[in-house]
C-alpha cells in the first residue's frame, strides 16, 4: 500500500518538475561583464546579437574619459563571444547608445541626433545597415517634441510604428514618464502622448521595452512601491488607446532587489530575458544577466519569420520589399525589405491572419498565407519567395483566385488576387496572357477539365469586365492533367490543394490591338455598320443612302393605295403609284422591300389578320409580275395590332388601313 501511494505522488508531482523553470538571474561572465558599468542591454528578435552600452571603459573611442560606447556580442555554440566594440559610425567621442534594433537587423535607432556635419543634437537617429557595415545614422524628428530632463530612452516597437519614450514634460506626472509616438513617414513621429496614470507614478519611470507582441511592456520605475531603489515592471496594454493598461506588476525577488535594477529586454521567443543590475556585480558596477521569462510574465507567442527573396528562373538570391498585411481589416500595411546578404526577418503577432509577397518592378510574386488565428506558442519559420520575371514564357501559379468547391463562382477572398492580376495586364497593355484552368475536385477527368476550363474563362470574364480586350486572353481547362510539383511551395491557406489553381502563362509581350474591319470601306466600322457589306453613309447607319425622291414615293404608296371593301383585290387607282415602287426597285438592286399590311379594328381580329396578310400578298405579287425578283421582297399582315392613329374615328380608322413599304438591306 505505501508503495502505492508513493507512486502516485510520482504521477502526480513528475509533470510539475517538467515544467519547472530556472528562473534564476545568471550574470553574463567575462565576455560580457567588466568591472565598468554594462547596461542598456537590447537583445535582437532572434536572441543570437546582444548590443549594450559599456561606460568609461579604456577601449571606447575617447578611452576612458568616453562616457558611453556601443558594443556588440554573438551568440555560438550556446556561449557569448567576448565583447568587441562596434566601431564608427555609431561610436564617437559623445555618448553612444542603441535603443532598438529592427526585427530583421538591417537598422537601429540610436541615441543623439547625428547630423551631416559629424556633430550630435538631442534626439535619436536611425541607421542602416549594408553588409556588414553600419551607414551614419540619420536624425528623426518628433513633432512639438521637447525633454525637461537630463535622463531619456528610446524604444521603437518591433512592427515600427510605435515609438516608446521615457522624457519628462509639463504633463509629466513627476520626473520622467513613459509616452508613446507614431511613425508618420520614414524619419518623422508624431506629437508623444503620454501613457497615463497607471504607467506612470510621481516618481521616474524609464528603460521602456514592447515585447514582440506589442502589447507586453517591460519597464523600470523608482514608484509603484518597490523593492528598493529602481525595480523592473510588468503590464499589458489592453486596447489600441495606448491609455489602458494593467496594473503595472512588479517582476518579484528573482529580478529585483534594494539594488538598481533596469532595462528588461526579451527575445522574441518571449523565453530569455536580460537586464542590467547592481547586484552581485563585479565591483560594484552595472552588470547584465539574464534568465529564463517566468511563465507569467511571457508575452503572447509570434511568429518569427524569415527567410530570402530569390528569381524563380536560377534560384539567386535578389533584393526586394515584402509587403504583408493584416486581412483581417487590410489596414495594417508593413513593408521591409530583403537583401542579398541576409534576407528578411519580420514577426508577426497571434490572432490574425496575414498574407505577404515578395514586390520588385518587373517581377511578380506569389501570394503567401500564415493563420495564426489560433497560435498557442512561439514559433520560427524560414520560407522563400519567389519573384517571377514578366515575360514571354513565364508562368505564375495562382492559388488564391479561389472557387467555390467544385463549382466555377469565385468566393469572397478570390478578389485580392483577380483584381491584382487585372491591374497587371492593365499595366502591360502589350501582354497576353493564357489562362489555365487546374483542379482534380470531380470523380472524372472529364468532369474535371470542364470544371477546370469554366474557372478559367470566368476568370479571364473578369478581365474583359474590368477592360482587358478578349484579344489578350487565351483560355485553357487542363483539369488534372498538369500536377503541382514546384520544388518551392507557398504557404497557402488550409483549406486549398495545390492542385487547385490557375495559372497565368505569359505568351507575348507585343500585343497589338486589332484594327477595326470596314469592310465596305465607307468610313463605319463594321461593329457599327448595318449595312457592313454595302457601301453606306452615317445618316443611314452605314446603308446606302435612301433619296428624298423614293421616300416620297414610299410615302405616296402609302397613302394612294386602295382595295375593294373588306377584300384583297388592288383597285385600279393604285397601279400607278405601284409602278413608282417598281421603278425604285429596278433602279436600286440593293434595295430589298418589307411589305406591311394593317387594317381598323372594325370586325373579327382574326378576319383582320387573315385580310392584312393578303392584302400584303396581293401588293407582293402585283411587284412580282411587273418583274421585281421573289427574294427582294417580304410580305406581312399585322391585323389591327401597330394602329397609327385611333380606331375611334372615321378618320383614324381609314389611316390605320393601309399598306406600308420599308427599304430593307442584307
Amino acid at each position: 500500500m505505501k508503495l502505492l501511494y508513493q507512486l502516485i505522488l510520482l504521477l502526480i508531482f513528475s509533470p510539475l518538475t517538467t515544467l519547472a523553470q530556472n528562473t534564476t538571474p545568471k550574470n553574463l561572465g567575462t565576455a560580457i561583464n567588466t568591472s565598468y558599468d554594462e547596461t542598456k542591454p537590447i537583445i535582437s528578435p532572434d536572441g543570437k546579437t546582444l548590443f549594450f552600452a559599456r561606460q568609461n571603459y579604456p577601449e571606447n573611442f575617447a578611452g576612458t574619459k568616453d562616457a558611453q560606447d556601443i558594443y556588440m556580442s554573438q551568440m555560438l555554440n550556446n556561449s557569448w563571444q567576448p565583447a568587441r566594440n562596434i566601431g564608427e559610425p555609431l561610436n564617437d567621442k559623445h555618448p553612444n547608445g542603441v535603443s532598438s534594433v529592427s526585427t530583421d537587423g538591417h537598422s537601429m535607432l540610436v541615441i543623439n541626433g547625428y547630423d551631416e556635419y559629424g556633430d550630435v543634437l538631442d534626439g535619436a537617429s536611425i541607421s542602416r545597415k549594408k553588409g556588414n557595415l553600419w551607414g551614419y545614422p540619420e536624425m528623426i524628428y518628433i513633432q512639438e517634441f521637447y525633454n525637461l530632463n537630463e535622463y531619456i530612452d528610446y524604444y521603437i516597437a518591433n512592427d515600427e510604428r510605435s515609438m516608446l519614450l521615457a522624457i519628462e514634460q509639463e504633463n509629466s506626472y513627476g520626473d520622467q514618464d513613459l509616452y508613446v509616438s507614431f511613425k508618420i513617414d520614414e524619419y518623422n513621429w508624431s506629437k508623444p502622448v503620454n501613457l497615463g496614470p497607471q504607467i506612470n507614478s510621481s516618481s521616474p519611470e524609464f528603460s521602456p521595452f514592447l515585447a514582440a507582441d506589442n502589447k507586453t511592456l517591460f519597464f523600470a520605475s523608482y514608484g509603484h512601491g518597490g523593492y528598493g531603489n529602481s525595480d523592473i515592471y510588468y503590464s499589458k496594454r489592453l486596447d489600441d488607446s495606448w491609455q489602458k493598461w494593467s496594473k503595472p506588476e512588479n517582476l518579484g525577488a528573482e529580478v529585483n532587489s534594494s539594488e538598481f535594477e533596469a532595462y528588461y529586454t526579451i527575445d522574441a521567443s518571449g523565453e530569455d530575458a536580460f537586464f542590467v543590475t547592481t547586484k552581485g556585480s563585479v565591483g560594484g558596477s552595472k552588470d547584465i544577466y539574464t534568465m529564463t521569462l517566468p511563465y507569467k510574465f511571457r508575452p503572447d507567442p509570434v511568429l518569427l519569420l524569415s527567410g530570402e527573396v530569390v528569381y524563380s528562373i536560377n534560384g539567386a538570391k535578389m533584393e526586394a520589399e515584402v509587403v504583408f498585411t493584416n486581412i483581417n481589416d487590410y489596414k495594417q500595411n508593413e513593408s521591409i525589405v530583403s537583401d542579398v546578404e541576409t534576407g528578411f526577418s519580420h514577426i508577426l503577432a497571434k490572432g490574425f491572419t496575414y498574407q505577404y509577397m515578395a514586390v520588385k518592378k518587373g517581377y511578380i510574386g506569389l501570394l503567401q498565407y500564415q493563420d495564426l488565428s489560433n497560435m498557442n506558442e512561439y514559433k520560427e519559420l524560414k520560407e522563400t519567395l519567389q519573384l517571377i520575371p514578366i515575360l514571354k514564357g513565364s508562368e505564375i501559379p495562382v492559388h488564391h483566385i479561389t472557387f467555390v468547391n467544385n463549382a466555377d463562382m469565385f468566393r469572397p477572398d478570390a478578389y485580392f488576387e483577380l483584381d491584382r492580376f487585372a491591374s497587371l495586364l492593365q499595366s502591360y497593355p502589350k501582354m497576353q496572357v493564357e489562362i489555365i484552368g487546374h483542379t482534380q475536385q470531380l470523380p472524372l477527368s472529364s468532369e474535371n477539365e470542364r470544371l477546370s476550363y469554366n474557372r478559367a474563362k470566368a476568370v479571364g470574364q473578369y478581365f474583359e469586365n474590368k477592360g482587358v480586350h478578349s484579344d489578350r486572353l487565351r483560355i485553357k481547362g487542363a483539369g488534372e492533367s498538369i500536377p503541382f510539383n514546384d520544388s518551392i511551395k507557398p504557404s497557402i491557406k488550409t483549406d486549398i490543394d495545390y492542385s487547385d489553381r490557375i495559372t497565368i502563362k505569359i505568351i507575348s509581350m507585343d500585343w497589338e490591338k486589332p484594327q477595326p474591319k470596314d469592310t465596305d470601306e465607307d468610313g463605319i466600322i463594321d461593329i457599327e455598320d448595318d449595312c457592313p457589306t454595302l457601301f453606306g453613309v452615317a445618316e443611314n447607319n452605314g446603308c446606302p443612302e435612301i433619296t428624298e425622291e423614293t421616300k416620297e414615293v414610299l410615302k405616296e404608296a402609302l397613302e394612294g393605295i386602295e382595295f375593294e371593301l373588306a377584300k384583297d383585290v388592288i383597285r385600279e387607282q393604285s397601279y400607278p403609284i405601284l409602278d413608282k415602287v417598281v421603278e425604285v426597285m429596278q433602279e436600286n438592286v440593293d434595295y430589298k422591300l418589307k411589305i406591311s399590311g394593317h387594317t381598323d379594328d372594325q370586325g373579327d381580329d382574326d378576319a383582320n389578320l387573315i385580310l392584312s396578310h393578303k392584302r400584303a400578298q396581293a401588293t407582293k405579287k402585283y411587284l412580282m409580275d411587273k418583274g421585281i425578283a421573289i427574294l427582294r421582297l417580304d410580305a406581312v399582315g399585322y391585323g389591327e395590332m401597330k394602329p397609327i392613329e385611333s380606331n375611334d374615328t372615321a378618320e383614324g380608322r381609314a389611316k390605320n388601313r393601309r399598306v406600308e413599304f420599308e427599304i430593307v438591306f442584307d
